[in-house]
């Protein structure tokens, strides 16, 4: 991924780049200070904390740092599209990228990843931390995934004169799936597969941890009683953020268009929620994350941020960045940097 470390070091090439919109693209005057192959763990706001709240966590996201003003590896979502009307009243959110989220799993630099993580008016996430463990497993980690795994290079769809690096897994780029949160299935495997190609943060992590030879992190089982509130935590924040025109629904006054009997933002939810309780994120049709929920027998598998960073209920042999307490993220490395993360 040597496009991004050089993006890091000649910063006078980038100081030409056109400053996009919004908060995908911008610059940062100095990167952060987690070493070569710490992970990066921050709590921020958004229907993923509905979820991690329920189930009794706290973090939210969690990265894998290049070092020092370097690189960042991770997997994420941008907020997913809405259809038109009138499809949008039943089936609110682009049923493709819901599924496939973009961009998914991909590398960036400081500039890229500070502007992922904070808003223009410098509103971001109100925890961060980094953790390193064992500093030479870690390194590891980090070095076999920038200079061994297979990438494509992407061109930002902000900016055109910036690249974004995309990782690729089963011989694809490797999209964020929400349906990693019910069943991870054999991502944390060698080799390994799973619905939609794709990862959420701490899959991925637990991928990257067994990629580079430092051992098959195990998944957590979560009993049925947390799926189910993490099933009606997910439908109630997406309800609400809609009704209130905020996150995925900022700006659009949707129940303003539909017809009050489609109660367009309950169709909303139950999309999102089917999404990641059953991978049906193509219909509103609340029957199916309400079976999940309802059925005494079912349960959820994966990995979590708390989990890769060994916290609460979780081993801190799990991983081997577990060990280590949280260290304060700062932004302290120099460096004026532009990048987009998307």
């Amino acid at each position: 991924m040597r496009r991004i470390l050089a993006g890091c070091l000649a910063v006078s090439a980038l100081m030409v780049a056109r400053p996009a919109i919004a908060s995908e693209c911008g610059y940062t005057a100095a990167g952060w200070n987690a070493p070569n192959g710490a992970v990066v763990f921050d709590r921020a706001p958004g229907p993923i904390r509905n979820v991690i709240d329920a189930i009794g966590e706290y973090r939210t996201h969690s990265m894998l740092s290049h070092g020092p003003g370097g690189g960042v590896s991770h997997a994420t979502m941008r907020d997913p599209d809405q259809n038109g009307w009138p499809t949008v009243c039943g089936t609110p959110l682009n049923v493709n990228q819901l599924q496939y989220g973009y961009p998914g799993l991909e590398q960036v630099n400081q500039g890229g990843i500070y502007h992922y993580m904070y808003d223009p008016n410098g509103s971001g996430p109100e925890w961060t931390a980094w953790q390193l463990g064992d500093a030479m497993g870690a390194a590891q980690v980090a070095d076999t995934l920038w200079y061994n795994h297979p990438y494509v290079s992407d061109v930002s769809r902000v900016d055109s004169s910036q690249y974004v690096d995309r990782p690729v897994w089963n011989g694809a780029r490797v999209s964020y799936s929400m349906f990693q949160y019910r069943d991870l299935e054999t991502v944390h495997h060698m080799p390994g597969s799973a619905a939609n190609n794709g990862m959420v943060c701490s899959t991925f992590l637990a991928y990257a941890h067994n990629y580079a030879g430092r051992g098959f992190v195990s998944a957590h089982t979560y009993p049925h009683d947390r799926i189910a509130n993490a099933s009606n935590a997910l439908y109630s924040g997406i309800y609400n953020h809609c009704k209130s025109s905020l996150g995925w629904f900022e700006n659009v006054a949707l129940t303003v268009i539909c017809p009050v009997f489609w109660n367009v933002c309950g169709n909303a939810g139950n999309q999102v929620a089917n999404c990641m309780s059953a991978n049906r994120c193509d219909t509103s049709n609340s029957s199916i994350w309400k079976g999940v929920r309802d059925d005494a027998s079912t349960t959820a598998t994966s990995i979590s941020p708390d989990r890769v960073g060994g916290w609460g209920v979780h081993p801190i042999s799990t991983t081997l960045w577990a060990s280590d307490y949280s260290h304060q993220l700062q932004w302290n490395s120099g460096g004026n940097v532009y990048g987009c993360w998307q």
